[in-house]
Order: C-alpha cells, then sequence, then structure tokens
C-alpha cells in the first residue's frame, strides 16, 4: 500500500540536507515498528520517496514522503508522531491508489517572509507578477551571471509584515530567499530571509491551473 505523509521541517531540522533528512525518516519507521517495503536486487532500500528538495534554512508545514507499507493509513500518523523527531512531526496522512510522483509533479510553492518598509511600495512590488520580463543575479561557484525569473514568477503579495510569493519550485526552481533579496534591494525594503516558510506546493491541475498538492492527493485517495 502507498502512503503519502505531509509533515514539518522546522526547528533544528532546517538545517538538515535532503539525504540526511531520508535517513532521520528510516530510522524513524524502524522506532516505529512500520513494516516498509524494500527495493529488490544487490543493495536493497526502504522504498521511501521524498518530495521536492527544500534549502537549508528555510522552514515548511507542506513538506511531503511517499513510503510503500502495509501499516494502515488510519495508525500511521499516530505511530509515527510517537517517535518522530522533533521538528519533522506529521501533520496528515493520504493513501493515494498509485504511486502519485509528488517529487515529480510539483511546479510550484507559496512562502512567507517577514518584511519591514514593503507596504510603502506595495502596488510596484505586485505588478513584477505581470512583467513579461526580468532578470536578477544569480551566483553559483562565484560566478554571476543575469537570469530571466519572470515566468518562474506566479504571484507576490505584500501584507502588514509579511511578503507571501507563489514561485517556480521542482523541476525548475526560483529560490524564495534569493528572490525576496532581490526584491528587496530593487524596492527598498528590508526582507527578513532567515525567517522563511513555506506553507504550500502545487501540481498542475487537469485546466493547466495550479492545484495544491492536498486536494491532488485527496482525489487520488481511496
Amino acid at each position: 500500500m502507498i502512503v503519502v505523509l505531509k509533515h514539518y521541517k522546522r526547528g533544528p531540522m532546517i538545517y538538515v540536507s535532503h539525504i540526511d533528512l531520508l535517513r532521520h525518516f528510516t530510522r524513524t519507521f524502524r522506532r516505529a515498528g512500520f513494516e516498509i517495503d524494500f527495493s529488490s536486487g544487490f543493495n536493497p532500500h526502504m522504498l521511501v520517496n521524498l518530495g521536492t528538495p527544500l534549502p537549508l534554512g528555510i522552514s515548511s508545514s507542506s513538506e511531503y514522503l511517499t513510503v510503500s507499507t502495509n501499516v494502515p493509513k488510519e495508525e500511521f500518523l499516530e505511530r509515527y508522531n510517537a517517535v518522530a523527531p522533533k521538528g519533522l512531526e506529521g501533520i496528515r496522512v493520504f493513501a493515494p491508489a498509485s504511486n502519485p510522483n509528488i517529487a515529480g509533479r510539483t511546479v510550484a510553492a507559496d512562502y512567507a517572509v517577514k518584511q519591514i518598509g514593503a507596504e510603502a511600495k506595495r502596488r510596484e512590488i505586485e505588478r513584477v507578477v505581470n512583467l513579461l520580463s526580468l532578470e536578477m543575479p544569480i551566483t553559483k561557484k562565484g560566478e554571476t551571471t543575469m537570469k530571466e525569473v519572470a515566468p518562474l514568477i506566479n504571484g507576490i503579495k505584500v501584507y502588514p509584515d509579511s511578503l507571501n510569493l507563489c514561485l517556480a519550485a521542482g523541476n525548475t526552481t526560483l529560490r524564495p530567499d534569493k528572490f525576496a533579496l532581490f526584491l528587496a534591494e530593487k524596492f527598498a525594503f528590508e526582507a527578513q530571509v532567515t525567517d522563511l516558510w513555506k506553507y504550500e506546493q502545487y501540481v498542475r491541475g487537469e485546466n493547466g491551473a495550479l492545484l495544491e498538492v492536498d486536494a491532488y492527493l485527496s482525489s487520488l485517495d481511496f
């Protein structure tokens, strides 16, 4: 049976890498006494698949993992949370009829970052989503190049103390911390990227519109 666990990544866990995160989950499943299916071959491993990688230092209440197990959906969350590491607590469990391939289907995510001073430029900042072209500097391995990011921006909203961003995620990603700092410099406000939270993920619905991952999984649930 396929089970999808929606979970937090917060507290000290925001500094744990994607690979090390997998080790935490496999150890937690062993502590919970779960029977997890293994792959075949010379190096068998638990059939556990994480969602899209989250950049280090970002908290989230919208992370997902898929596991093949015989543990009933109704028991999974309680037993998992009883032994889960602090910061990786489960939120909800789904039982889709087949592997939903969340990592491969994810196309966007919502983030909230604390800001100071953005309200004074709210209209100008929110209009960025309508630009046909927008280049921002991206630095990799000490080399800075300009990257076209307009197609990667799905939404921008300015609230009294937060900047909410809906950005491309998955196979093509626009890092929310880098983009928030870019906007802050461009429009002269402060973005506190050490306090950044991911709170939603999306796949493409049948009509091409963004569909929340929870809604997508619920449609596959049995």
